[in-house]
């Protein structure tokens, strides 16, 4: 299943790591936005590795699922890209 993943964090070193971990599971496809296709096991682990960096006091991540009709009909405009799924990440 398709994810959009966003996020908004205070702190410098805390966002920078977020965005690392991030990287690990999808693609930016904004500044404080990404996109990942996992499994629920590989989403579980995102879940957990975002939620040991987060600062539940003053940080905020969404986690929206997008089913597949719905990752289809996704529509790109300017200069924006749709990302492609690599074939494999790297955890």
């Amino acid at each position: 299943m398709r994810f959009i993943v966003c996020y908004d964090v205070s702190d410098d070193r805390r966002r920078e790591r977020i965005s690392a971990a991030l990287l690990d599971y999808g693609a930016r496809i904004q500044e404080s936005v990404f996109i990942a296709t996992l499994d629920d096991e590989l989403r579980d682990r995102m879940v957990e590795r975002l939620t040991k960096l987060v600062d539940a006091a003053v940080d905020s991540i969404l986690i929206f699922p997008l089913c597949r009709t719905c990752a289809g009909k996704a529509t790109a405009l300017g200069v924006a890209n749709l990302p492609q799924d690599r074939e494999y990440y790297v955890l």
